[in-house]
């Protein structure tokens, strides 16, 4: 991502807690966590979530934040890691910028859980562009992702709109009926965790 963009989205995080509802997801990552058996995991993008460390509290694996737009998160980590996980990040990409970001993310980790949101976003830059300068489909971003991940394949999300992708093959042995995630996550408190009134 540019400099400038990246200047822009510092200013609002540092005036609100903007990026933090990736947990709500959480539910839905479960099962997808416990097929894959992650040994490290990064979240790319973070924002101010605290995702990675529900992720890693699921899991039992190493979960890092990065993310050049939050100063704290913003060096850029070594090695490669058993599962990426990207949330509502490439759609704030411009489309000129997104061939390297996708590429940096697939050298990070081949197998990532992918999710777009595929609407405008409330909140707007102080240039006055929409923070989600991209608005595109499922179709459009399976062209865009594809030759840097192959397999892509859907998957459901807490809300309506946006999109999502896991990139790698599921075992059929080790594949979840539906009415088993969501016992898993009821079992492990995430439904109520998320859903909880907001603190006044």
């Amino acid at each position: 991502m540019s400099e400038d963009l990246i200047q822009q989205h510092r200013v609002i995080h540092s005036r609100e807690a903007y990026g933090n509802t990736s947990v709500k997801n959480l539910p839905y990552f479960l099962p997808l966590i416990d097929e894959l058996k992650p040994r490290s995991i990064i979240d790319f993008g973070c924002g101010q979530s605290t995702l990675a460390d529900e992720l890693s509290a699921a899991s039992g694996a190493p979960a890092i934040r990065y993310d050049p737009a939050i100063p704290e998160f913003s060096q850029k980590p070594d090695g490669k890691f058993d599962l990426l996980v990207n949330v509502d990040v490439l759609e704030h990409v411009p489309e000129d910028e997104l061939e390297p970001i996708i590429a940096e993310m697939a050298a990070f980790a081949k197998n990532a859980i992918i999710v777009i949101d595929t609407g405008p976003a409330v909140l707007i830059l102080p240039d006055g562009r929409n923070a989600h300068v991209r608005q595109h489909d499922q179709d459009w971003w399976a062209e865009k992702l594809g030759p840097h991940f192959p397999y892509l394949e859907p998957i459901p999300l807490y809300r309506g709109r946006g999109i999502a992708f896991k990139t790698w093959r599921s075992h059929e042995s080790r594949a979840l009926p539906n009415f088993i995630i969501w016992m898993k996550a009821m079992a492990r408190g995430y439904w109520r965790r998320i859903n909880k009134p907001a603190e006044s």
